[in-house]
């Protein structure tokens, strides 16, 4: 499990290849955080709050072991799958996600970034479930972190980064309630993650993350 990390937010690590221009580039910049202050925030760690991961066989980040558990199919081929627990401010198990993440058409190393498409089925025992739909630029992560991982050059860390870049207004992802009390509600979502360790000659890397929501009556609620 201690190479999930590398291999989710490297999903498109044969795209990161570039020169100067492309490495560069303002436009592959992530977005500016929201200024709308969250709902509730959901807290992470990774490879320590990991259920379970799955990867897609053409996603696979050279040098990694070969897993037997691969997806292989052509259709989900270049995707990763991830479960996780999520805990509330207190440190406490609030929740558990399934988090299904693809590789973007809308990847453009010299407009966009390196895109990935971010869809995840979050459930709070006792008040609902909430699908998240977001696009992740994963860039400026890769671009920092493939020199120490493949070519021994000096890790900087720890490292913040808010990949969330859509397809929300502001560059949020979009949040749907599905049951419970969080059926006719609607928002928004964002996404930061620290990377706190990475270390090419043990193999392994380490992180913490945040899911910050902030939910409102749909249009659809209202009017009834």
């Amino acid at each position: 499990m201690k190479y999930a990390l590398v291999a989710v937010l490297g999903l498109l690590i044969g795209a990161a290849a570039g020169g100067a221009a492309i490495y560069y580039n303002p436009f592959t910049q992530p977005s500016p955080p929201s200024a709308d202050a969250a709902d509730r925030a959901l807290h992470y760690g990774l490879p320590g709050e990991v259920l379970g991961f799955h990867l897609g066989d053409d996603v696979v980040p050279p040098g990694s072991p070969k897993r037997d558990d691969v997806f292989w199919e052509e259709t989900i081929g270049r995707t990763a799958l991830l479960s996780l627990v999520l805990e509330d401010a207190h440190d406490k198990p609030a929740a558990i996600a399934s988090r299904l993440l693809a590789v973007s058409p809308r990847t453009d190393l010299l407009l966009s970034g390196v895109r990935v498409n971010d869809y995840w089925l979050l459930t709070i025992p006792g008040e609902g479930t909430l699908f998240l739909r977001a696009e992740s630029n994963v860039w400026p992560f890769l671009k920092e972190t493939l020199p120490v991982w493949y070519f021994g050059r000096h890790w900087k860390g720890p490292t913040d980064y808010r990949p969330t870049a859509g397809p929300g207004a502001g560059g949020t992802a979009v949040v749907v309630g599905a049951t419970g009390r969080f059926a006719g509600l609607e928002g928004s979502a964002v996404e930061k993650y620290r990377i706190t360790d990475l270390d090419p000659a043990s193999r392994s890397a380490a992180a913490t993350g945040e899911i910050d929501l902030r939910l409102a009556s749909s249009r659809v609620a209202a009017g009834r």
